[in-house]
């Protein structure tokens, strides 16, 4: 993998890059080699429908599922081709063929986001660029506030799942040292994960908590539901303190 660096520069939403990405570009694909493309389940949700596979089949094909090393939150993660490295997902002359539904690191990219808390306690975004020595997409006079990039490359419902997902990550990480029971691991995966077993699930009203009515839910809504369920109700201090 290329050796990237972040500008030590921090960006805010107001703040204004010069970026663009585009098919033509001399070093189109390049950044879709040898990478790390680890899937939250909202991406593992929009990957899955966009290629209508079941969640083993997804996985069988392209990824790996193992548990985090210290969260021990499950994974799924997306293979690189073994010989060429690139993803699986590209087409060497058309691009991405999952662009639609392309993960958020591949959205946000050349930018890394982060979440910190200001003098009043608050949430805010901040942003660096990341620079790799291929990319040529940051000599291309376009001017463009990040707010905007972020709308342009449709990130909006990434980021809310995907922060729902960090506060689940970071409330795991505040119990490390206690490890899931498998009954806790069985159930994070089937609600995160595999929403068509969940729905069955809450059909057959083996979830407490989740009325059968919430069977028809759709996916994002459902989606929403359980990680919320997880967050609070599952890894809590009576359960992790056992």
């Amino acid at each position: 993998m290329e050796p990237y660096v972040f500008d030590p520069k921090e960006y805010s939403l107001e703040d204004e890059i010069k970026f663009h990405c585009y098919k033509g570009i001399v070093c189109f694909n390049k950044c879709c080699y040898d990478v790390k493309l680890v899937l939250s389940p909202y991406e593992f949700l929009r990957l899955r429908k966009a290629l209508s596979l079941g969640v083993e089949e997804f996985i069988e094909t392209y990824g790996e599922f193992y548990l985090g090393e210290v969260t021990q939150l499950p994974v799924i993660s997306i293979n690189m081709d073994p010989i060429s490295f690139a993803c699986p997902f590209l087409d060497e002359k058309e691009g991405c063929k999952i662009y639609k539904d392309r993960p958020a690191s591949c959205r946000l990219y050349p930018l890394a986001r982060y979440l910190v808390k200001n003098e009043k306690g608050e949430k805010e975004e901040v942003f660096k660029i990341i620079r790799e020595t291929h990319c040529k997409g940051h000599y291309e006079d376009r001017p463009i506030k990040i707010k905007d990039y972020l709308k342009e490359q449709e990130l909006e419902p990434y980021l809310y799942f995907n922060d729902l997902w960090g506060e689940i990550v970071i409330k795991r990480q505040k119990f490390a040292d206690t490890p899931l029971t498998g009954d806790m691991l069985d159930m994070i995966f089937l609600i995160a994960y595999n929403l068509p077993e969940f729905r069955k699930s809450i059909k057959e009203e083996e979830i407490k908590g989740f009325p059968k009515e919430f069977a028809d839910l759709p996916d994002e809504e459902l989606l929403e539901k359980g990680l919320i369920f997880i967050r609070d109700k599952i890894l809590t201090e009576e359960n992790l303190n056992w």
